[in-house]
């Protein structure tokens, strides 16, 4: 993306400073781009696409915490450059993703002298828990069709036909469910004319409607 356009995610003018301290990097889907424990770099912004974080637990098993997509910022980079230590969660890109990573000094520097960047890493922050705790409530409140739901929804807003490129074990994994689980929701679901089921991959029809 050209620093010439508008920005979304915030001023032209902190655009701008960001944009020229900073190091732009593309990264593929599916590329893991931090693991816990990794040392944090700095600032991640996601100018384009989207990039989920996930939980892993001490067998190896991950969790979805939620997802960033575009403009968002990493709150636990920003958060972890400022205090230091390591990072805690996975990062991965779902789709095709251009990340800005500002260095963490320069990004401590900011945050100290600049009232709008300041802002942005704050709201980012609580934007993040609010987000894990959503997706708390749905592992302890919400039955696993309504988690579904939800899933889908998000997922297939990343593609313009409503398709999500999943298989029933990949969502399985992520929502930490079993895939007998999964597959036994959406075929109930397929029946309920919400989804249509293809070979390694979901339709999203009319989930919106669904009652859950």
């Amino acid at each position: 993306m050209a620093t010439t356009n508008q920005c979304n995610w915030c001023s032209d003018e902190l655009a701008s400073l960001v944009r020229n301290e900073s190091t732009l990097i593309e990264v593929p889907a599916g590329e893991v781009i931090m693991n816990p424990g990794d040392p944090v770099q700095g600032a991640y912004i996601l100018e384009q696409g989207a990039v989920k974080l996930f939980r892993i637990c001490e067998f190896g098993n991950r969790h979805l915490l939620y997802m960033l997509q575009k403009d968002g910022m990493c709150a636990l980079s920003a958060l972890t450059s400022l205090i230091g230590g390591t990072i805690g969660i996975m990062a991965e890109a779902e789709t095709p993703s251009k990340i800005w990573v500002l260095s963490k000094g320069f990004a401590n520097e900011l945050f100290v002298e600049n009232v709008e960047w300041r802002n942005m890493v704050l709201r980012s922050i609580l934007s993040s828990w609010q987000d894990s705790m959503f997706m708390l409530d749905q592992v302890a409140f919400k039955p696993l069709k309504s988690r579904l739901v939800f899933y889908l929804s998000t997922h297939a807003e990343l593609s313009s036909r409503q398709i999500v490129a999943k298989s029933h074990a990949e969502i399985a994994e992520e929502l930490y469910v079993s895939r007998e689980a999964v597959s036994r929701t959406l075929k109930t679901m397929e029946k309920e004319g919400t989804v249509h089921l293809g070979h390694g991959s979901i339709k999203v029809l009319n989930i919106q409607a669904t009652s859950c």
